[in-house]
């Protein structure tokens, strides 16, 4: 099972959730190095392997919020309107800043709502580089004032107090974050440029009030249907409660109600008590499909590589492994072919035996058919030779072989003799096809004979 990691730096404070437990690890400065180690240290305290997924959180003073309304409702041309909004209403360069936005939705009449987050590129260098150099790459780079939204869900235990509209207030360390929910989702933002560590005067206090008066203000009017009865302190809000209560009593109707959870209160009873969690608590228990995500382009490079040579790596083992069970099923197939074998030479050993008897019988059987068939038999042949051979003939040799040819040999005084006997044979029944080979002259007792050897196929 994957483990879920949250992470948020804050100047030199290194905020993190594992699961549902949160640390804080101080750093001594904020370059990638330093970043990294304390990053290592932290999963290595918690038994966390590389089966992690990672999230980054971007603290709401470091990002421009705005809402934008955009007569249109395709995606496309959102981006593009988007685009030329940052030109014009940004003061900076469209390449040196990263931006995302969320739909809150059509108004049913011509405009859709946005709302717009955009940061600086730099902001992003080193927290990208730590995780890089420890070959993790972050699944998403957040906003922490959506963070507050799924913290104040789940720590609310009265449902019905979450109405339509309500307002968060967090105070982190150096700054705080005003927040105007809306239909469950992220309706405006507004920055105070004040925390906990700059509230320890009666002076900064009343500072504070009067910047918060006026971001009240400005909330109220963002959304014109947005009615709040509602202000939920988080963070480190609760120890000014009684500060807020009376910035609320003089001018608005809101009414502050401090929001924690048994981790949160286990973590702030120790030395923190100025340092918000409640951004990294909330996206470590819910990451919402339409939460504003900030895509970097080299991480999406890397990791876009880092996909490609999973799905290789995955691909190769895929081969590896069809290659081996080919190879273990011929292997298999080629065993069972020789045990096969092996069993038929052994049958035919046993059964060879048995055929030995056989053999013979049939070489008994092709002997006495010799004798039997009349037209084959030697007997036969002989029987008609001496009948068809003449007085003028003298027959000296006889070669036979059973279903081979038949050939004899002889003499006679004349050739004529010889091809008269050879035509009588040819015609005759037993000797058809018999054919003269060869005649020869020769002396035989001081007479001229003539030697001669005819073939029956």
């Amino acid at each position: 099972m994957r483990t879920k990691v949250v992470i948020e730096l804050e100047e030199f404070l290194l905020k993190v959730s594992v699961g549902r437990k949160i640390a804080v690890e101080y750093l001594p400065d904020t370059e990638p190095a330093s970043i990294a180690v304390s990053i290592s240290k932290i999963l290595k305290q918690n038994k966390c392997g590389k089966d992690v997924d990672v999230f980054v959180v971007l603290n709401r003073n470091k990002i421009t919020v705005r809402r934008v309304d955009l007569p249109s409702q395709e995606p496309k041309e959102i981006e593009q309107m988007l685009g030329l909004y940052l030109m014009r209403q940004i003061p900076y360069h469209k390449e040196e800043v990263c931006w995302a936005y969320q739909n809150l939705g059509f108004d049913g009449i011509s405009n859709s709502h946005i709302i717009l987050g955009v940061a600086l590129k730099n902001i992003f260098k080193n927290i990208v580089s730590a995780f890089t150099s420890l070959n993790i790459l972050p699944e998403s780079i957040l906003m922490s004032s959506q963070g507050l939204l799924h913290y104040v869900e789940d720590a609310c235990r009265d449902r019905s107090a979450l109405q339509n509209s309500y307002m968060i207030l967090d105070i982190d360390t150096h700054y705080s974050d005003l927040v105007l929910v809306h239909n469950r989702k992220l309706g405006s933002s507004v920055v105070i440029a004040q925390g906990a560590a700059q509230l320890k005067s009666e002076q900064d206090k009343e500072r504070f009030a009067i910047e918060l008066k006026q971001a009240l203000s400005a909330l109220s009017n963002e959304i014109p249907g947005a009615k709040c009865e509602k202000l939920f302190l988080t963070g480190a809000s609760g120890q000014y409660l009684v500060l807020v209560e009376g910035v609320l009593a003089k001018d608005f109707t809101l009414k502050a109600q401090y929001l924690s959870n048994k981790e949160y209160d286990s973590f702030a009873s120790g030395s923190f008590k100025d340092i918000s969690m409640s951004a990294v608590m909330g996206f470590s228990l819910q990451v919402a499909k339409d939460d504003i995500k900030f895509v970097i382009p080299d991480l999406q490079i890397k990791k876009e590589m880092k996909s490609k040579v999973q799905q290789l790596m995955i691909l190769g083992v895929s081969l590896f492994y069809i290659l081996i069970c080919l190879g273990g099923i011929s292997l298999v197939r080629l065993i069972q072919q020789q045990s096969y074998a092996a069993g038929l030479k052994a049958k035919a050993v046993v059964l060879s035996k048995d055929a030995k008897e056989l053999d013979d019988i049939t070489n008994k059987l092709k002997i006495a058919k010799q004798y039997v068939d009349p037209k084959s038999s030697v007997l036969y042949l002989l029987y008609e030779l001496n009948r068809l051979c003449p007085d003028s003939i003298t027959i000296t040799n006889y070669n036979w072989e059973w279903q081979k040819n038949f050939t004899f040999r002889g003499y006679a005084q004349q050739i004529p003799d010889i091809l008269s006997f050879t035509n009588a044979l040819s015609s005759s029944e037993a000797f058809k096809g018999a054919q003269n080979r060869y005649t020869r002259r020769r002396k035989l007792k001081d007479k001229d004979v003539v030697d001669f050897e005819i073939v029956v196929k």
